[in-house]
């Protein structure tokens, strides 16, 4: 401890001086008025009190350097997924097994460690609270808990991990992969029964998510038996309304897998729901696993989409990669050779047979003006849609003709680019395009870079943007995404090349390609349908949901001339499945939106009716459909996963248990080196203001000096 000031303590040679001097010619000339002790000491008052001043104004500062320790810290993951109870040792889990994890927690000394226990699932549960396990959930990501916990404690005295489950993974990534690089140590332990059990479950549906209308549609089935000397099944599909096939199948400890086809044929159009079914038998640990639900969307045809590219490019095939995926677009590619050369020639094709075009990096010469001639027809007279990816080689002056039917457009040309970070504003998630959670804006402004062209963009008056650039942090006022609807015509604009690496950032970040190619699809859907002018508009975000998703309805109410109308009471009335009718009420969210958010619904089909009232008139009214398909993930493997757990454990220098004896894991992890507290110094600067004692002190001394001063009458 040290003290130092803030100005120069040379000062102190004049402050000391001038404090005697001002006490001296205070009290020369005061021999005949006091006695000699006291004037002696109301002298010495003065001088302190003078000398603290002038010594306060130099501003004093005590210094002090502070040794901070910080505990070990252990993290539990306990998995909390209902695979845990639906197996022959759920007794154990359910009644023992609480009470030695209460016993092991009490093992490390509150002192010395701290240890933190969080339950896991799909994700990480940080209001865990270990006396009341609960093992309800379902989805069980094990490297996402390691993952998160490694966030959450980053650049703190982490010492361990400890997880604690069945092993058996059915999200995310492989666990082994997810602790590759971990620098602490992880201790597993296995809760759950590692012994085969009898069980007849549904391994896997095969089938697409798509189909048409009176074409076949084949549905295959793996079924798995476990346990069973010869297992005699039948196997039915059926829909809402009757059995549509039936066959048989007979599997036993020669034959654990078969599978069985079926082949349907659609005939009507829509959100349609399947069950598949296969029959139980006696002494199966449970019967979850034998039917399976699934949804398939019937559409009356495909879209057809003509995508014209400049050249091959990354950009391309991340689009071509997205199509891929949804059977319901037919994706058919023109991309330049050379200049006015098509590795396909587009001459050969009738464009008016295509719903929509893409232009990506094109035109980029005179040359195309014939080509893009004949997609400006197709855009002018048969107002077909068009989304325009204007990159680095885009020819603008011979795009020209096009920029009528465009969202932005130059005021000025330029050939030269930049790169740019894309920046959503929040206000996009009032378009019908935007169908995410709040995450999504997080995810996408968080994108690698584009390149943009730097001519000067404008926008048209009808002209919706909803994306800028983004310079060094700096958030400009630059259009880089836009969309118009206008006198029945659509079209969508981004400014930007190598968006690739946006779908690729989305893959790393979740783990698949949604973020991206959802945002795709839902701008294609917007401009393939035609716009919606009714005035009341209620509507689920999806039409299917699965088990653990809750389900969010949306809604709109406009006036004769399209404002936005608020303070309307919109009543949704939800039929379940089994016809029983429940009421809700949408909460108006401000800007004349409505939103209601349901969870913990059943699987099956739902329709609603909603109707709306403002001042107990009637405003409109909607109806809709949407399916809940609950996740039986948790029900496919039972059977504990001895060998995950213990390679866990091996690769990161931990050690595995099981759950039996878990307490006495507790003197093994706290004799691991690394488990120590560790310290840092902190440096304190204190000013001498905040003393308080000194300023009383000061007024006590100037007190005591009037006193004295009044009883020998020199006041």
């Amino acid at each position: 401890m040290n003290l130092s000031f803030s100005f120069s303590p040379a000062y102190l040679l004049l402050i000391l001086p001038l404090a005697a001097g001002l006490t001296w010619l205070m009290y020369r000339g005061t021999k005949d008025l006091l006695p000699r002790a006291p004037r002696i000491f109301l002298s010495v008052f003065r001088f302190v009190v003078l000398s603290l001043l002038g010594i306060l104004l130099l501003q004093p500062l005590l210094n002090s350097l502070q040794k901070i320790s910080f505990a070990p810290i252990v993290a539990v993951l306990q998995d909390t997924s209902e695979s845990l109870v639906i197996q022959k040792d759920s007794t154990f889990v359910r009644e023992q097994y609480p009470g030695l994890l209460r016993e092991f927690l009490g093992e490390f000394d509150p002192n010395e460690y701290t240890v933190d226990v969080y339950g896991f699932a799909s994700d990480l549960d940080k209001n865990f609270q270990t006396d009341s396990l609960y093992f309800d959930r379902t989805g069980t990501n094990i490297s996402e808990a390691v993952k998160s916990v490694q966030e959450l404690y980053q650049n703190q005295n982490l010492g361990a991990i400890v997880i604690v489950g069945d092993g058996i993974a059915t999200a995310g990534v492989n666990p082994l992969y997810a602790i590759e690089g971990t620098r602490q140590a992880v201790y597993t332990v296995l809760l759950g029964d590692t012994t085969s059990q009898k069980d007849i479950r549904i391994k896997e549906v095969l089938f697409n998510e798509i189909a048409y209308l009176k074409n076949q549609m084949p549905i295959r089935v793996k079924i798995q038996s476990q346990g069973f000397d010869q297992a005699p099944l039948k196997v039915s599909i059926r829909n809402t309304e009757k059995v549509l096939a039936t066959q048989n199948l007979t599997l036993g400890r020669n034959q654990p897998e078969g599978e069985i086809s079926f082949l349907l044929t659609p005939d009507q159009p829509g959100l349609q729901q399947f069950t598949i079914q296969v029959s139980r038998l006696n002494n199966e640990i449970t019967y979850r696993n034998n039917s399976r639900r699934i949804f398939v969307n019937v559409l009356e045809t495909r879209v057809k989409i003509a995508l014209f590219g400049g050249s091959p490019h990354p950009d391309v095939g991340a689009l071509r990669k997205a199509f891929d995926k949804d059977e319901s677009y037919e994706l058919s590619e023109f991309i330049l050779k050379s200049p006015g050369t098509f590795y396909e020639d587009p001459g050969r094709y009738n464009l008016e047979d295509f719903d929509l075009f893409i232009l990506h990096n094109f035109p980029q010469s005179g040359r195309d003006e014939a080509i893009l001639s004949r997609i400006l027809t197709q855009v002018k007279d048969n107002k077909k849609p068009i989304m325009h990816f204007v990159g680095i080689f885009t020819d603008l002056r011979a795009l020209s003709p096009m920029y009528e039917y465009m969202a932005l457009t130059p005021r000025s040309f330029t050939t030269k680019s930049e790169e740019v970070i894309v920046n959503f504003d929040r206000d996009y998630r009032q378009h019908s395009t935007y169908t995410f959670s709040d995450s999504w804006l997080q995810w996408v402004n968080a994108s690698p870079p584009i390149y943009r062209n730097q001519s000067n963009w404008q926008a048209k008056s009808t002209a919706e943007i909803f994306a800028t650039s983004k310079i060094k942090n700096i958030a400009l006022d630059y259009p880089v995404f836009a969309l118009q609807s206008h006198l029945g015509r659509k079209n969508m604009v981004f400014l930007g090349e190598n968006f690739w690496r946006m779908r690729a950032h989305s893959y790393l970040e979740t783990e698949d390609f949604e973020n991206f190619d959802g945002w795709l699809f839902n701008n294609i859907k917007w401009l393939m349908v035609a716009d919606d002018k009714r005035k009341f508009k209620v509507q689920p975000s999806k039409r299917v949901f699965s088990g653990n998703e809750a389900i969010i309805f949306k809604g709109q109410v406009y006036d004769d001339s399209y404002n936005p109308v608020s303070n309307v009471d919109i009543k949704l009335s939800l039929s379940s499945p089994d016809g029983k009718v429940s009421d809700y009420y949408l909460n108006e969210t401000g800007q004349a939106q409505y939103f209601l958010e349901l969870n913990n619904l059943e699987e099956g089909t739902y329709n609603y009716v909603a109707e709306g009232k403002k001042n107990e008139v009637s405003v409109g009214n909607d109806r809709g459909q949407f399916s809940i398909g609950k996740s039986s993930v948790e029900h496919f493997s039972l059977q504990a996963d001895k060998d995950l757990m213990q390679q866990i454990a091996l690769r990161t220098g931990g050690e595995f248990t099981y759950a039996s004896d878990i307490v006495q894991l507790a003197s093994n992890i706290q004799s691991l080196p690394g488990l120590k507290p560790t310290s840092e110094f902190k440096r304190n600067k204190v000013s001498f203001h905040e003393f308080k004692w000194i300023m009383i002190l000061l007024l006590l001394m100037l007190s005591v000096e009037w006193v004295v001063r009044k009883l020998y009458s020199m006041l």
